[in-house]
């Protein structure tokens, strides 16, 4: 429910709508910790790697490839990217590369999609870690860099891609950052219409909102004139003067329109927290 309905009758509304606040491509980046085992200095251990060369999928296809560690299950895993270049033999970034499980765990998969429009080739490294003999071994930690991305092709193909980058502390996992970019992406794909509110404090009811009302409290909006029926609104911004000799409050609202994701709202409860009898109010 808003915290105040003006109509406009009551005011001069102004609508404007722009594509400044645009985004159809949200990434994010996430720092984590790995706890690696790791042998001592004097112990036989090694890296097998292949270094693969292949196609990129058809734009907007997804494709996979296996790699089976043959010589000793693996202790870890990584890949690297070494170079993606489109026909034209230009560089490419238009595409999602990534390692993932499967059902044995001597077999990796990349899962490579084609995010763009352009065909192209990609040659990257997959590499794991093993140890050839049985040593003395302890545990070493690693900072890692995990990479989430949402976009949106409708409002690129609108739009042009207009990205949208997110960086987040350590300790937030993949699927709440991957909520949060979702999120963002839903926001910003399509442009907020934003109004302009002017009204006088002629009566004491209006002279009450002008005093009172706060940023980032919700307007709801009804204007006959453009087709608007209980739209609701922040306020983001305030300005008031008086009206000479009067003495009759002047205020202009800047208001932006909610979006639905804000209208719905979101959060996440862990239910590993609330086993048993709890109350949630």
């Amino acid at each position: 429910m808003a915290d105040y309905t003006l109509d406009n009758d009551m005011a001069s509304i102004t609508y404007e709508l722009s594509d400044r606040e645009i985004y159809n491509d949200v990434r994010a980046e996430l720092g984590f910790l790995t706890t690696d085992t790791v042998v001592d200095d004097d112990a036989d251990y090694e890296w097998n790697q292949w270094t693969k060369y292949q196609r990129l999928p058809a734009p907007g296809v997804t494709t996979f490839e296996y790699f089976t560690a043959t010589l000793v299950t693996p202790l870890a895993w990584k890949y690297a990217v070494i170079k993606a270049l489109d026909d034209d033999f230009e560089p490419y970034g238009d595409y999602e590369i990534s390692l993932i499980d499967t059902n044995d765990p001597n077999v990796k998969a990349t899962e490579i999609k084609n995010t763009g429009s352009k065909y192209g080739s990609i040659t990257y490294t997959v590499s794991y870690k093993y140890l050839a003999a049985e040593e003395v071994t302890h545990e070493e930690q690693s900072y890692n860099v995990l990479n989430v991305r949402a976009t949106d092709d409708d409002s690129i193909l609108k739009y042009g891609r207009r990205v949208l980058p997110l960086v987040w502390p350590q300790g937030t996992n993949q699927d709440d950052m991957q909520m949060i970019v979702n999120a963002a992406l839903a926001k910003y794909k399509e442009p907020l219409p934003t109004l302009r509110v002017s009204f006088q404090g002629k009566t004491d009811a209006l002279a009450t909102q002008i005093f009172t009302r706060e940023i980032s409290d919700t307007i709801e909006v009804v204007c006959d004139d453009l087709g608007m029926t209980a739209t609701t609104f922040y306020l983001d911004s305030i300005a008031i003067k008086d009206s000479h000799p009067l003495n009759i409050p002047l205020c202009t609202w800047g208001l932006t329109q909610q979006s639905a994701i804000q209208a719905a709202g979101w959060f996440l409860i862990d239910t590993d927290s609330i086993d048993g009898a709890k109350l949630i109010a």
